[in-house]
């Protein structure tokens, strides 16, 4: 049974589900911000949206992009609009590569991964290329891209429907585009996530991207290009490489290449502007990415921190089957159940709603285009349908209006958002407090893989925590991040010696009172921002831990 194939299948077809779940929630987002553009907005709202062929388009789309929360496979039915609105292929490139890159959730969760200033580096760079590469394409690109510009076709006019008709409209719209085209490139991002798992074996980065390794941005590089992050995972993923002391060119690679493309994104452009041509951006992507991940792979390197021998920051794109037993359906249902939470729920059962309508109404659309055909076949003119009467409830709304009122509510919601994500520090005190009961009792009773399970929601929410004081507050101590630092590292380490499944109870003991002790100076920094004489440890002795300590 244990067939290398067998594996390879198996494990690429988790992979593959496991995106499509992760991308559920932003690829909702997507459909409802690409309705709006094609049924209120229209193609000229878009286009001044966007900046239009102006200076300022490639800023515009990029400032745009950062309001959404959006992945590499959210932006694709945004794309199909603002393409369908004639806006230039530099536009398109800029919004494509920094909406799925930064949002107002991601830059605050990065704050806590490094330091700050390596953050806004990172968000510096990262908008210089898509700013740069933008600037390239509208230079270099096909000519044949505004040969046709002022032709509008039948299909591309905005549609006329106001009130509740438009309503109805945009919920058919989306329908239609999740069983159309945007399902359809969805399914090829997520095809290079399955094969990345097919050739990449069980454990087959943890030791490929050291920072002293010249060829960790390389390998990185070509790691990226097939895989499919979300924009939250690509930040954890930057706060492992930090934590671990890897490589921060190849850092820099995974966020701007593995967070900001995929499969599906670059064949939907080559479909649209030809092969060639974005052959040719693609490249001038690659190599001003790869060649920035270079100069600064030894200036970034944080100090004072021992490179580890391996991390597994990047074992989420490699075959997570070891080898295949009578096991492997349970194993597969428990990482799926990991995925699987309430908002991906909630997202799923929406598509599935969503997918069974829009197969209806492509199917009636079909019917509906044959009976026209025989129509016209059968006479020489037809009736001009009437126009459409305003219902009671009908009011005109200006495109300035509603892109207006789009724009003020992103920002709104981003900020309700942040808020939410965030909570106080005293409410992720309390959803730590249940998480550490759960893992520190399974450590006790030998359960190690559940309590693994764990230990990276507890990582996760002191980094919540300490977000959300710096949200409410304006400020965190240099206390209260060391502390957060130290019990990041506790929980790496007893990580770690989890995975090594100790048969003595008494060490593993050991190390539940360790992390026990620092969780405890951990929320103590917060009841005490800046410590006082009767605490467990001095501030002196946390400013400066020794290499025991850590």
């Amino acid at each position: 049974m244990n067939s290398p194939i067998l594996n390879a299948v198996f494990g690429g077809l988790l992979r593959m589900t496991e995106a499509l779940m992760a991308s559920a929630p932003t690829l909702l987002v997507g459909l409802a911000v690409a309705a709006i553009l094609r049924f209120y907005l229209g193609a000229d709202g878009t286009r001044r949206l966007f900046g239009g062929n102006s200076l300022r388009a490639l800023p515009q789309s990029w400032a745009v992009g950062m309001l959404l929360p959006v992945c590499s496979i959210g932006v694709l039915p945004i794309l199909i609009e603002m393409r369908r609105a004639k806006l230039k292929a530099g536009a398109l490139s800029a919004f494509a590569l920094a909406a799925p890159l930064f949002n107002p959730l991601s830059l605050l969760y990065g704050v806590t991964l490094s330091r700050p200033y390596v953050i806004l580096m990172f968000a510096v760079g990262s908008l210089l290329v898509v700013t740069l590469v933008g600037m390239l394409w509208d230079r270099y690109s096909a000519a044949r891209e505004g040969e046709d510009a002022s032709v509008v076709l039948e299909s591309e006019k905005d549609p006329t429907d106001i009130g509740v008709r438009r309503l109805f409209a945009v919920i058919g719209y989306m329908c239609r585009q999740l069983v159309g085209p945007v399902g359809v490139w969805t399914l090829v991002a997520a095809l290079g996530v399955g094969l990345l798992a097919c050739f990449l074996p069980w454990g087959a980065l943890q030791h490929s991207i050291n920072r002293d390794d010249w060829w960790a941005p390389a390998r990185m590089a070509g790691v990226a290009i097939p895989a499919y992050a979300t924009p939250m995972l690509a930040m954890s993923q930057l706060g492992m490489m930090f934590q671990h002391a890897n490589s921060p060119g190849a850092a820099f690679i995974l966020l701007v290449i593995g967070a900001g493309v995929n499969l599906g994104t670059i064949g939907w452009l080559a479909r649209h502007f030809g092969t060639r041509s974005v052959a040719v951006w693609f490249t001038c992507l690659m190599v001003i990415v790869v060649g920035i991940a270079y100069a600064l792979n030894r200036p970034l390197i944080p100090p004072g921190v021992t490179p580890s021998d391996h991390t597994h920051a990047f074992d989420i794109y490699t075959n997570p089957i070891h080898f295949l037993d009578s096991n492997v359906g349970a194993f597969a249902r428990e990482k799926l159940a990991e995925k699987f939470g309430p908002v991906e729920q909630i997202c799923l059962a929406i598509f599935a709603a969503m997918a069974l309508a829009g197969a209806s109404l492509r199917l009636m659309d079909r019917t509906k285009g044959d009976a026209m055909e025989s129509v016209s076949a059968g006479s020489e003119s037809v009736d001009t349908p009437p126009e459409s009467t305003m219902l009671g409830y009908d009011r005109i709304v200006s495109s300035q209006v509603v892109g207006g009122t789009m724009i003020i509510g992103l920002i709104v919601i981003s900020v309700v958002m942040c808020y939410s994500f965030y909570p106080a520090p005293e409410e992720c005190m309390e959803e730590i407090r249940l998480i550490r009961a759960e893992a520190m009792s399974a450590a006790l009773s030998g359960d190690t893989e559940h309590a693994k399970f764990w230990v990276p929601h507890w990582d996760q929410w002191s980094r919540r925590a300490e977000v959300g004081a710096f949200l409410r507050r304006g400020t965190i101590t240099p206390y209260q991040r060391m502390q957060g630092f130290l019990l990041r590292k506790k929980l790496d380490l007893f990580e770690h010696e989890l995975e090594h499944e100790h048969d003595d109870p008494f060490e593993i003991r050991g190390f539940v009172d360790d992390v026990m002790a620092t969780d405890t100076r951990w929320r103590t920094a917060y009841r005490k921002p800046y410590g006082s004489s009767d605490e467990e440890v001095s501030v002196n002795e946390v400013v400066i831990p020794s290499d025991q300590d850590l």
